[in-house]
């Protein structure tokens, strides 16, 4: 083999440990795994699972999932659903979310939720409001609405708490190790 010969074969061996090192450093840019420790956002998640976060969604909308920062720990990820946006009115009466309405006003209809579990048995008040939402902020509540605290705690969630909004499991397991096969691809809405 002459020396350009070498030179070519240089060239693609160091072009190809390029992308073995830039390929999964772009992708961690954009995916990170997160996992779900509580049973807050069942049956939509379920301790145990792993997600797939998505680090470039967009300003969230109403009934999106997404991944944030704890306001009390921010060290730690958790993930909620979004049920008001900046610039609304938010409020939890009983088992209802109402916006921009008064509840038990002629035509306010509350929020229709089939993700919603109330289930669980309550640790912490059902009710909040009425709460105005910043225009730079979501009210954001647990599916498994008393099984977590949420915005009803700690109010709305600024937007640079935001860093993410899981989009499939790619892993889960029960309490005792166990997989849960029929999880495993689920995408997420």
């Amino acid at each position: 083999m002459d020396s350009s010969g070498r030179i070519v074969w240089t060239l693609v061996g160091v072009g190809a440990l390029a992308l073995i090192v830039a390929l999964p450093l772009a992708v961690r840019s954009r995916f990170e795994g997160v996992w779900i420790p509580s049973a807050s956002m069942a049956p939509t998640l379920l301790a145990g699972d792993y997600v797939l976060m998505d680090k470039a969604a967009h300003w969230p909308a109403r009934g999106d999932l997404v991944v944030f920062t704890d306001p009390g720990e921010a060290d730690q990820l958790l993930v909620k659903r979004v049920v008001g946006v900046g610039g609304e009115e938010i409020v939890v009466d009983g088992h209802d979310v109402y916006v921009n309405c008064e509840p038990r006003r002629e035509g306010c209809r509350p929020l229709a939720e089939p993700y919603a579990d109330w289930s669980a048995e309550a640790r912490a008040p059902g009710n909040a409001g009425p709460v105005q939402i910043p225009t730079e902020a979501v009210f954001v509540m647990a599916d498994n609405r008393n099984a977590g605290e949420d915005s009803r705690h700690w109010g709305p969630l600024a937007r640079d708490r935001i860093v993410g909004r899981p989009v499939w499991v790619y892993w889960s397991a029960d309490g005792d190790g166990h997989p849960r096969w029929d999880r495993v691809g689920l995408r997420l809405h």
